[in-house]
This record gives C-alpha cells, sequence and structure tokens, in this order.
C-alpha cells in the first residue's frame, strides 16, 4: 500500500517569539533530527510565511537542511497563502496575492515551485478551485469529513480524486481522521496493525496523513512521549521493518504515477472538529462573533481602497488565528487581535494616508448603515444600534483601542461547571480534543456573560441601587431602552472638525411610569488633534430622578495600569472632572476632561476560553462607566476625550 506523509507547521502573526522558539526546539528542530538519516522516509512539509520567515531568519541551518532533503526528493514543500489566511473569506485579488507571494518565496528559499497547497484549517468551499489551478497547484489535502459528506465510503478512498471549477482541475486527497487520531498519539503499532487491515483489502491502497507538526512536541506530553520516550524513533523503525509491504511516496510522484478515483464536487467544510465549533460553516464564526467579522469587513474595505499592489501588512492583517475560536485561543487571545489591527492600520496608512471624511455606509455588511470618522490621526465607527462607538483607531499608535471581547457562553462552559478530573490511566496519550484540564481554579466565578456588545458610548439609565458590581456581574436592572435601541445620525463636515450627531427618543422607567427621555450625543473629531469632543443634551418632558452612565470598554492591559496617578485595581470608584490613563505596556494615555463632576466606575473583562493547556481566564480589557446621578429635567453634560 502507499503511504503519504504531510506535516503543516504554523504560527500565527504577531505570536511570541519566545513561543515560536520554543516550538522549534521542541517540534520542528527535534522532527528533521530524527527524519534525518531516515532515507526510506519521504514526507510533505508546509510552513506558514510568517513561520518560514521566522526560521530563514533565526535558524538557517535548518532551511539549509530542508534544502537538502528536497534537492534528494526525500521532501516536498507545499504552498499556502503567506500568511495563512482562510482564502475563502479573501477578495480575488487578495487571494492570488497570498499564493503568489508564498510561491515566490519558496522558489527563493528552495529554488523549487511548490505543486501542493495546504488550505488553513482545511476551509474548502469549491471556487478555490479555479484560483489554485491558475496559480500553478496541482494538488492538496482536506480532510475525509468532505468525501463522507457526499456519499463517499471508506472503501472507495483508495485513491485521490480530480475536481474542477470553471474548467479548471485540480487533484484532492482525502485527509484520515483514523491516522489523525493515532499518530502520535496511540502506540506506533496500533498505526501498523491499522494498515495492514486496510492492505489486507486493497495492496493498491492510499492512505495521507496529514497534520499539525506542532502535535510531534509542542502539544500536552508530546515532547515527552514522541522524543525522550522514542515514539518517533520507534515509528520511523516500524515503517522500514514493514517497507516491503508499505510504500511511502510524496505526493506529487503518487500522482504521476496514478490515476484519480474519479471526479467530485466537494461541499463547503473543513475537517470534523471545525464542523463542530463553527456550527458546519467556517463563515459562521463571522456571525458568532462579531468582533470576528468587523476584522474580517475592514481587511476587505482597506483591500478596495488599495489602487496599487497590495500592501504586505494588509496580508498580515488576513491572518486566520484571530478570527475563530475553537480548541485554540485564537479570536480570544488579545496579542493575536492587536496583531491584526495593527497591520491593518499600517496597511490603511499605506493605501489612504491623508484621509478627511465622515461617512455613512455598511462596512460590515449587516444591512444597515454605520457612521465612519476618518482623519489622518484618528478612525472611529459608530453603529445605529445603541449610538455606541464599536472602533477606535489611533493611527498614531496603531492600535484599535476599542479592541475588546464581549463575554458570551460558549458550550465547552458546561464542561466547567461539571468538572471531575479523570485520573483513569489510558493508552498512549491524549489529544488537545480529549483533555479537560483547568490552568486555574475557580474559573466558574468568570462565567459572567453579556447582553450587549463591549463597545463604547453605551447610554445607560440604571436604577438607584445599582452598583459597579452589579453591572460587572450583568445583575443590574437597565431602567431605560437606549442600550440597544436605534439611534438617528447626521453628519456634518467642516475645514477643521468631522461632526456626527446621534439622538434617541426613548424612554426610561421611573417607578412604575415608562417616561420620555432624549439622548443627543455630539461627537467633534478635530482634523490635526487626537482628541474626541462630545456634548451630551439629556431632555425630560418633567422632572425625573435620573441615574445615567455612559460605558466605555477599552483593551488596556493592568499591569503598572495608573488612573490619575494611583496604581490600578480591580473596581476601583473616583470622582472628579478629569481622569488621567496611562497604560505602559503599549504606551497609551488617555485623559477623559467633563464639565462638572461626575463618578467613575472600572472593573475588568475576563473571558473564560479554552486553549492546548485546559480552560482558562483571559484578561480582555477595562470597562469605564462615568455616572451621575439625579438628573432632575434638562441636561448637558461635555466631555473630551485627549489621547497622548
Amino acid at each position: 500500500m502507499n503511504l503519504i506523509f504531510i506535516i503543516h507547521n504554523h504560527q500565527p502573526v504577531g505570536n511570541f517569539d519566545y513561543i515560536i522558539e520554543d516550538a522549534y526546539k521542541k517540534a520542528y528542530l527535534p522532527f528533521i533530527n530524527n527524519i534525518f538519516e531516515e532515507e526510506n522516509f519521504k514526507f510533505g512539509i508546509h510552513f506558514s510565511g510568517y513561520l518560514l520567515h521566522y526560521l530563514e531568519k533565526n535558524h538557517p541551518e535548518f532551511i539549509e537542511k530542508l534544502r537538502f532533503l528536497v534537492g534528494k526528493e526525500r521532501c516536498e514543500i507545499l504552498g499556502g497563502g503567506m500568511y495563512e489566511p482562510i482564502l475563502a473569506l479573501l477578495p480575488e485579488r487578495d487571494k492570488n496575492e497570498q499564493i503568489r507571494r508564498m510561491q515566490g518565496y519558496i522558489e527563493k528559499l528552495f529554488s523549487v515551485q511548490p505543486e501542493g497547497f495546504w488550505l488553513a484549517e482545511r476551509v474548502w468551499e469549491q471556487h478555490l478551485v479555479k484560483i489554485l489551478a491558475e496559480n500553478g497547484i496541482k494538488y492538496t489535502a482536506v480532510d475525509d469529513t468532505h468525501f463522507k459528506q457526499e456519499g463517499i465510503t471508506d472503501a472507495e478512498l483508495s485513491r485521490h480524486f480530480i475536481t474542477e471549477d470553471e474548467g479548471k482541475s485540480l487533484n484532492v486527497f482525502s485527509i484520515s481522521k483514523k491516522l489523525r487520531y493515532l499518530i502520535p498519539f496511540k502506540p506506533v503499532s496500533k498505526t501498523i496493525e491499522y494498515l495492514k487491515e486496510l492492505e489486507g483489502k486493497d495492496k493498491e491502497r492510499m492512505e495521507l496523513f496529514g497534520d499539525d507538526g506542532e502535535k510531534f512536541g509542542v502539544w500536552p506530553g508530546t515532547y515527552k512521549y514522541v522524543y525522550q520516550e522514542g515514539w518517533l524513533k520507534s515509528f520511523l523503525k516500524a515503517l522500514r521493518d514493514n517497507r516491503s509491504w508499505i510504500n511511502i511516496t510524496l505526493p506529487s510522484h503518487y500522482i504521476k504515477h496514478h490515476p484519480p478515483k474519479g471526479r467530485i464536487y466537494l461541499r463547503t467544510g473543513s475537517y470534523e472538529e471545525m464542523m463542530q465549533w463553527s456550527q458546519g460553516n467556517f463563515r459562521h464564526f463571522l456571525v458568532k462573533y462579531p468582533e470576528s467579522n468587523d476584522m474580517n469587513k475592514k481587511a476587505i474595505f482597506i483591500s478596495n481602497k488599495a489602487r496599487n499592489e497590495l500592501p504586505d501588512t494588509l496580508l498580515r492583517g488576513e491572518a486566520n488565528d484571530a478570527y475563530w475560536h475553537g480548541v485554540f485561543g485564537g479570536l480570544y487571545l488579545p496579542h493575536l487581535r492587536i496583531s491584526v489591527y495593527t497591520n491593518l492600520i499600517k496597511a490603511e496608512k499605506e493605501v489612504d494616508p491623508l484621509p478627511f471624511r465622515i461617512e455613512e455606509t455598511d462596512i460590515n455588511k449587516d444591512g444597515k448603515n454605520e457612521f465612519l470618522i476618518e482623519t489622518p490621526l484618528l478612525n472611529l465607527y459608530f453603529t445605529r444600534e445603541g449610538g455606541a462607538l464599536y472602533e477606535l483607531d489611533d493611527k498614531v499608535k496603531e492600535l484599535n483601542l476599542q479592541n475588546t471581547l464581549t463575554r458570551r457562553e460558549e458550550a465547552y462552559h458546561k464542561k466547567i461547571l461539571s468538572f471531575e478530573e479523570n485520573k483513569m490511566p489510558k493508552e498512549g496519550i491524549e489529544t488537545i480534543h480529549d483533555i479537560v484540564k483547568m490552568k486555574e481554579n475557580d474559573l466558574n466565578k468568570f462565567l459572567i456573560y453579556d447582553w450587549y456588545r463591549k463597545n463604547s458610548f453605551i447610554d445607560h439609565f440604571f436604577r438607584a441601587d445599582t452598583t459597579d458590581e452589579k453591572v460587572y456581574k450583568m445583575q443590574y436592572g437597565e431602567q431605560g431602552d437606549f442600550v440597544l435601541g436605534n439611534y438617528n445620525g447626521r453628519a456634518k463636515k467642516t475645514d477643521e472638525n468631522l461632526i456626527l450627531s446621534l439622538k434617541r427618543d426613548g424612554h426610561v422607567w421611573c417607578g412604575e411610569n415608562w417616561e420620555s427621555v432624549s439622548v443627543k450625543k455630539e461627537i467633534t473629531v478635530p482634523k490635526d488633534k487626537r482628541e474626541i469632543y462630545t456634548q451630551y443634551t439629556i431632555k425630560t418632558n418633567k422632572e425625573l430622578p435620573l441615574f445615567f452612565g455612559v460605558e466605555f470598554n477599552f483593551l488596556f492591559f493592568k499591569d503598572g495600569l495608573k488612573i490619575n496617578n494611583r496604581d490600578y485595581k480591580a473596581f476601583m470608584k473616583l470622582k472628579g472632572k478629569e481622569f488621567d490613563v496611562q497604560e505602559f505596556i503599549q504606551n497609551i494615555r488617555l485623559k477623559f476632561v467633563f464639565s462638572s463632576d461626575v463618578e467613575l466606575w472600572t472593573f475588568p473583562i475576563y473571558t473564560v476560553s479554552q486553549s492546548e493547556d485546559g480552560f482558562e481566564k483571559t484578561f480582555q480589557g477595562l470597562s469605564f462607566i462615568f455616572s451621575k446621578k439625579c438628573i432632575i429635567k434638562d441636561k448637558t453634560i461635555k466631555m473630551n476625550i485627549q489621547l497622548e
């Protein structure tokens, strides 16, 4: 029988160097060192562009080893999108650019043009066939899940298939889920037994293993198991001992000598675990997580602005990791979201360096227009729902200060509530899909869910007994209909300022009465200053004892944070007209100046998510609520936000 072995090595754009270096020492280097002298072993390998850049810069000797293996036709380099984007989510020009840059980079490093292509997260949509074929790609590999959805049986998955789009053809291999769960997590004998069973039914059968290289040393327990306890050496020896009936071959060699099983058309999909996380369609992440959709649509928005060559920073901002979440942290990891926005803001500065406009457009493609304020120094994106600010780009610092994450319920939270550690011994080691492990205690205390997005300029009317802790826990009573209510907007441009007026004629519960209340906020952004001037006007028909608050949420890190020169502590309460916030990790300084005294509440935003190492809480930023009690009738509140 024929065995094809493909390794996919990837690190997210924006990941910390020490994490990449750890993966190099624990997985990438020992894997290559172990197979280097094993002349019988042939394999395909893919590196995402960001990781390959790191290896070229920091470990040129590793690249030399790969060059040697490629020259001996023992290793085949697969292409991909340069920065590992989900191709299906990108405009056609971006798809082509990601592919072509990676093809050119691989040719530069290894003097070969890749014939194979690794699809990020194996996310398949049929229209990708034409794009890949037109860029010289001859084959790709997707999971057997894709084929089984079309009624293909295990017995029929004994060869590769061919597919087409608009007459452009592409060979498609099936990745064996069974092998993904055997290698390297079970004893080598289990893999050999499985292959022998298949070979007994079909001596010409082809089986393909394709999975993350990080499972050979980085995933929990694998470094010890694969290298220190000798799993990989045993695996290589077993293949050598059984080479009389196991033929290890390269994908391109296999295609040259074996015709496809037949023609097939695959529906949209991914591997089985991803299908569960995304509820059957990767694009559902854009629905489940509006924060993901915001990043994706901003990338498309910038791509459409680009008249010439697409900036490399835009392609970096399209890296897939921060756009979804499953067993990996992904979207829940602030540093990955920061990387996306930093790259997108840099790209926007390249393609549109001196904007000065205010426009109403549906940038996030939800069927409702948003208000975009763009200056050379700032971007402010407002939604009609709640009249809220959901993106605040400081173009000088190249940061989206509004880059927080709303606290949402995840299906795996039930495991935390009912957790009991299973200490039963198992053969081999567990995959990350099976691990149930708590990285810290009392995570259940942080399972708090927001009923509105953690944006800014959120207008609250609280009950008189509302406290900061009640708001933090989402256990307070909202008296008004402003948080989710629609605001009417009017945009104005002068020579020096962009002005957005947002108004809602709503209601507030006062005792048992549903009273009419009007809230108008006028936001003024100067052309040449990093400042935001705001005037709130609250009007009622009669005297009402209102408790009004405006909520802001920012991705400020709490370590070293100071407010009015006082070290930050959770649930701080301050009173006054001026509040000076200094955040030292990202070098941000933000000043709030009010026309009269207000009270400030601050508290942290924590989410609970799963990662390769288990369940963990993650700091997502800080909430700031500026409140004022006893607004009797008409009231004007002026606020100035200064960025330094």
